[in-house]
């Protein structure tokens, strides 16, 4: 963990000179059954990055413009195309969404704003717990959501072979009809939900990043979603 986060300030003082003003996250991620890790997010007016703090590793790159999403394996050199032009479905009725808001008055303020407690409900199932400011770091909040929505997109054409285990309220929401719901309420500081939980250690809206971390590498193999054999 220290090595990611040397690893990130070491990118942030030695940006190249041609580089993309940029909007940085850096939450600290638990996963049922897996070590704690960093992901870092970057988001330019052209695009969101997803990585564990490595320039040269594996990472996501979201193309706000054309709406397509890369996960990048540097392992094996290739590239997974995710997008899809299939709308989202409409909201089943059979599908309640509620949310409930709370301000939290005895809180301290985060970036001169009081968080909100916020809890995410669907057919009365509890989904997640955040707790998110408003009005704070909006650009980074956007690129994420449009990331969301277009991922949820994906799961729509994929909705019919999904397994019934993952056809939960809770699953359909967050992964297909509301998969931005978490972003509504601002720049969520902490978000905890059935085995998974992450909290915010850093972030910024005028870092310098370099350029190419927004490109796609040379040479690699590129495999659209829906190829034969994918699945």
């Amino acid at each position: 963990m220290q090595k990611i986060l040397t690893t990130i300030f070491l990118a942030a003082s030695s940006a190249a000179v041609v580089a993309d003003p940029a909007s940085l996250l850096v939450y600290r991620v638990w996963e049922q059954g897996a070590e704690p890790y960093l992901s870092r997010v970057m988001v330019t007016p052209g695009h969101v990055r997803l990585d564990e703090g490595s320039d040269g590793a594996g990472y996501t790159l979201f193309d706000r413009n054309n709406e397509r999403i890369y996960n990048v394996s540097v392992d094996d050199r290739s590239i997974l195309v995710l997008d899809s032009a299939q709308p989202l479905p409409a909201l089943p009725d059979t599908l309640v969404l509620q949310e409930q808001v709370e301000a939290d008055t005895a809180a301290p303020l985060v970036a001169g704003q009081r968080p909100n407690h916020v809890r995410l409900l669907a057919n009365g199932e509890l989904c997640a717990e955040l707790v998110t400011i408003e009005s704070v770091m909006e650009e980074a909040v956007r690129g994420l959501a449009e990331m969301k929505r277009v991922l949820a997109r994906v799961q729509a054409a994929t909705l019919s072979s999904m397994p019934l285990d993952m056809k939960t309220p809770c699953d359909l929401a967050g992964n297909v009809y509301a998969a931005d719901r978490s972003l509504r309420f601002g720049l969520p500081l902490l978000e905890r939900a059935t085995g998974h939980s992450q909290s915010l250690v850093d972030f910024s809206d005028s870092h310098d990043a370099d350029a190419a971390l927004f490109t796609l590498p040379e040479g690699f193999n590129r495999r659209p979603m829906f190829a034969p054999g994918i699945f």
